[in-house]
C-alpha cells in the first residue's frame, strides 16, 4: 500500500470512529469499533473492518452502519477535506470469534 493509502486509511479509521461516539447512536447495549481500514491504490474504495459486542448482535448492528452511511460519508467529507470520500465498505472483524473458539479449545485440553 502506498504511503498515501496508508495515511487516508489511518485518517479515516480515526475520523469514523469519531463519528460513531459523537454523531451515531448504535443500537442499545452494541458496541461498535472500527478496527483497520483498507483503501485501495487508487483510493476508490475503502475496506473497514468493524468489531461488533456481543457478538450475536452483529446483523443489527451492520444494518445500523448501513442505515448510517450517508451520514458517515457527509461527516467525513467536512472533516477530512479530501476530493472524494472512499466507496466504503463494512467487514466483520471476526478477531473476537476466533479468540473465543481458541479459549475454548484450550479449556477443553485443560
Amino acid at each position: 500500500m502506498s504511503h498515501r493509502a496508508e495515511q487516508i486509511s489511518e485518517l479515516l479509521k480515526q475520523e469514523m470512529n469519531n463519528f460513531l461516539i459523537k454523531e451515531a447512536e448504535p443500537p442499545r447495549d452494541i458496541l461498535i469499533t472500527i478496527t483497520e481500514v483498507e483503501v485501495t491504490p487508487d483510493l476508490e474504495q475503502a475496506f473497514v473492518k468493524v468489531s461488533i459486542l456481543p457478538i450475536n448482535q452483529t446483523g443489527l448492528a451492520l444494518r445500523f452502519l448501513t442505515r448510517q452511511l450517508f451520514e458517515m460519508n457527509r461527516y467525513l467529507q467536512r472533516h477530512m477535506r479530501l476530493r472524494k470520500i472512499p466507496k466504503i465498505e463494512f467487514k466483520v472483524d471476526d478477531f473476537a470469534l476466533k479468540y473465543r473458539k481458541v479459549e475454548r479449545e484450550i479449556e477443553k485440553l485443560n
